[in-house]
């Protein structure tokens, strides 16, 4: 389980707030838990946003469920005259195959990427000194349309100003980051593994 109080503290602090604190000037992070703590982990990421914004740091953190944001971006996209959303789910009763693709088409094309931009850099700039953080999770319920791998290589260019930190159901094993302590996700090297970094074992 998370130790909130560690990961609270390495967040708080200054020198961790900066940017560039990163390896290779990266500053993506990754917190790896077993899946089956997934909905603990989600209430854990509420209490640890709420603490950050306490006085002596009043950080806010831009928390985004990735799989919440599929579905929004599903929903909000027309096409044919009805969502992207409704017409995946009438295409899936009549062809799971075909559904299945178009829906792994979607959310890896640009469009859902500029979507997700657009939201982060509304939040993000102007720069401001206590918004130093975006967290993300979801990647289980995401899966296997859209992988953490995926998305931190395609937004690398958004990561300067802030840093993020990745809650991945999952493991760090032999340097590489595996999904449900299964799949092997590439991609994912440059990251900074965060159990490492609070002194906790590896799942």
């Amino acid at each position: 389980m998370i130790n909130i109080d560690k990961l609270y503290d390495l967040m708080a602090d200054k020198g961790f707030q900066e940017p560039t604190t990163g390896n290779l000037f990266f500053p993506a992070y990754i917190y790896t838990y077993p899946p089956e703590n997934e909905y603990e982990i989600r209430e854990q990421l509420q209490l640890l946003s709420e603490k950050l914004k306490r006085p002596n740091n009043f950080l806010e953190c831009m928390v985004i469920n990735i799989y919440h944001e599929m579905i929004e971006y599903l929903k909000s996209t027309i096409f044919a005259n009805e969502s992207l959303f409704d017409s995946i789910i009438r295409s899936e009763k009549e062809d799971p195959q075909e559904a299945h693709e178009w829906l792994w088409h979607e959310v890896n094309d640009e469009k859902f990427l500029l979507f997700l931009e657009k939201k982060v850099r509304q939040y993000f700039e102007p720069v401001h000194e206590k918004r130093v953080y975006l967290i993300l999770y979801g990647f289980g319920s995401a899966f296997p349309y859209l992988r953490a791998s995926h998305l931190l290589a395609r937004t690398e260019k958004l990561i300067k100003e802030f840093k993020v930190v990745v809650f991945y159901p999952g493991e760090y094993a032999k340097a590489r980051y595996h999904l449900f302590g299964l799949l092997d996700d590439d991609h994912m090297y440059r990251a900074n593994n965060l159990n490492i970094q609070l002194g906790e074992t590896t799942n």
